[in-house]
This record gives structure tokens, C-alpha cells and sequence, in this order.
């Protein structure tokens, strides 16, 4: 009877607290499960055995980095344990151990599949903003961690699917708060990824080259529908470096130069060619598909800029 007691004074105490607190206490707590669910992916893939039919399952963690796991042990123990709530923890604590995976050489491809997944989750659910500490080195370190995966060869369908989903976390990358934290680097190297996946999608299945096309134009329109804000901050940079604050363009993230740089590139491809061989000899042709891809992504960026792009110096 003292321990229904109890139990009721808890529910009780529970029901007296006000609504947003807990709210924020179950928001807090599915975050935890997410987490826990993702580590518990990726662990389980790790340890399936190569040989599904052998009779020894032995841990396949001795063919693995050790110390791999152990980042990722060491998060599952984390937790359920935080000391503060999810979004003032500094998010390379729980990136990184995905991160490690997706640039392992020593994992399956159905361990990067998983830990791609586990990134794109946390950026969907938005754990961390533009105000966390630390945001602005997690933000960058995810753009370098996703274009530098190493991929383990296997069949074309299966890398197919780890390619979109490459794609699908550099496109909520750039739709996040916290994107106004990448710099001018990172945001051309995430275009510059994503249209390389445009370009060997050419010889492979129709589906991956649709997607890689249609994340190469929301790319595009994410970045330069953001044109307008970007020049406003531009001179309130200039007239803070004016008034002696020298670190503010050093930390106001991407800008103009980014803007500058992937506009400059897709006048390029209206310039790239083709190698035909016609009676044996080779001539040059102008690839027609990519200058019209081309074309309605320099469309975009013309219309999203608005009068900004004709009134700026840099173009």
C-alpha cells in the first residue's frame, strides 16, 4: 500500500508541473530513444557475421576498429544519462561516432547505409540550432565526414541507395538553422558533391541521376533564395570590420564568396563537351544535356537572388 502510495504521489507530482515542462521532458526523452535506436542499428549490422550460414557467430568486432565501437558503446551509456538538455550539449559528441562509421574502410555498406540514416534523423529532428555550443564545428565536421565516405564496393543497387542518402543529408544539411554556420568551403564542396553524383548517375540506374538532379536544384534554391539576407550581412560585416571587428566575417559563416564561386561554375558547364567518334576519328560536340540542366539551375539562382545579384559588386 505504501508503495501505490507513492507511485500516485509521483503521477500526482508529474501532473502538477506545468505543461511545457513536460513536454520538454518527454521531447528530451524520445530524443534519448532516437539515439539509443540509431546506436543500436549500427552496432547490430557491425556484429551480423559476413556468413550468414556459418555456424560460428562469434563477434564480428574483432575484425573492426576497436576503438570504433567503443565510441559507440561509450554514446549508448551517455544516453539516458545527460547532464543538460540535448540541445545545449555540443553535437560532435553523438555525431561523431556516425561519423567514424561512414569514414571507416573497415565496415560494411550496410553499416554506412545505417549511420547515414542516424546523421539524416538527428538533422531532421533538429537536436541541435545555430545557438548550440559547438554547432559550427558539428555542422562543418558532417559536410567533411559525408564527402569524404568511404564506400565499400558492392552491388550497383545497394551503392545506389547509399549515394542518395548521401544526398539526402547534404540537402537537410542546407535547409537547417544551423546551416548559417557552414563556411564558404563547405557549402561549394556540397554542391561540388552532389553534382559529381549527378555526373555518374549518367551510367547508372534512371533513378539515382533523378534524384541527384532534383537535389542538385533544391540545393541551388536553398542557397540563393538566401541571396538577399546574405548581401545585408555582408555590409553589416563591413561596417563592423570598419568599426574594428576583424573575427565577425570570420564567423558569420557562408556568403557571398560561396554564392560567387557556384554561380561561376554553373556558367561553366554551358561551356562542357562531349568526345564523339564519328568514322574513326574523335570530334567535340557540346553536351546538350548538361547545358540545359545547367541552364535551369542558373534560372533558379537568377530568379531566387532577386534584384540582389544584379546590384552586387561580386558578379
Amino acid at each position: 500500500m505504501e508503495k501505490t502510495r507513492d507511485d500516485n504521489g509521483e503521477e500526482e507530482e508529474e501532473e502538477n508541473k506545468p505543461k511545457n515542462v513536460r513536454e520538454l521532458r518527454r521531447r528530451e526523452l524520445g530524443l534519448s530513444c532516437m539515439l539509443n535506436t540509431e546506436v543500436g542499428a549500427v552496432l547490430a549490422v557491425i556484429r551480423r557475421p559476413s556468413d550468414t550460414n556459418s555456424q560460428f557467430l562469434a563477434a564480428q568486432e574483432d575484425n573492426f576498429d576497436s576503438s570504433l565501437l567503443h565510441s559507440l558503446k561509450s554514446l549508448r551509456a551517455l544516453i539516458f544519462n545527460p547532464q543538460q538538455e540535448w540541445r545545449t550539449i555540443d553535437p560532435s559528441i553523438y555525431l561523431a561516432p556516425f561519423l567514424d562509421v561512414v569514414q571507416s574502410d573497415d565496415v560494411p555498406a550496410t553499416a554506412t547505409g545505417v549511420a547515414l540514416s542516424a546523421i539524416f534523423m538527428i538533422l531532421k529532428l533538429e537536436i541541435f540550432d545555430e545557438k548550440t555550443p559547438g554547432a559550427r564545428d558539428a555542422v562543418n565536421s558532417i559536410v567533411t565526414g559525408i564527402t569524404t565516405c568511404r564506400l565499400e564496393r558492392t552491388d550497383p543497387i545497394s551503392e545506389d541507395a547509399i549515394l542518395m542518402k548521401i544526398l539526402h543529408v547534404l540537402t537537410e544539411i542546407m535547409k537547417k538553422r544551423a546551416s548559417i554556420l557552414l563556411t564558404d568551403h563547405a557549402v561549394c564542396t556540397i554542391v561540388n558533391t552532389c553534382f559529381q553524383v549527378v555526373q555518374q548517375s549518367a551510367i547508372r540506374g534512371d533513378l539515382l541521376q533523378r534524384g541527384a538532379r532534383h537535389t542538385m536544384q533544391e540545393l541551388i534554391q536553398t542557397i540563393f533564395s538566401r541571396f538577399p539576407e546574405i548581401n545585408k550581412d555582408r555590409d553589416k560585416s563591413l561596417n563592423d570590420f570598419q568599426d574594428g571587428d576583424i573575427n565577425n566575417e570570420m564567423e558569420s559563416g557562408y556568403g557571398v564568396r560561396s554564392a560567387v564561386d557556384i554561380f561561376s561554375f554553373l556558367c561553366s558547364l554551358l561551356n562542357v563537351v562531349e568526345v564523339v567518334d564519328m568514322d574513326g576519328s574523335q570530334v567535340q560536340t557540346a553536351d546538350e544535356d548538361v547545358q540545359l540542366f545547367a541552364l535551369v539551375l542558373i534560372n533558379s539562382a537568377i530568379q531566387l537572388s532577386g534584384d540582389e545579384i544584379g546590384s552586387s559588386q561580386s558578379f
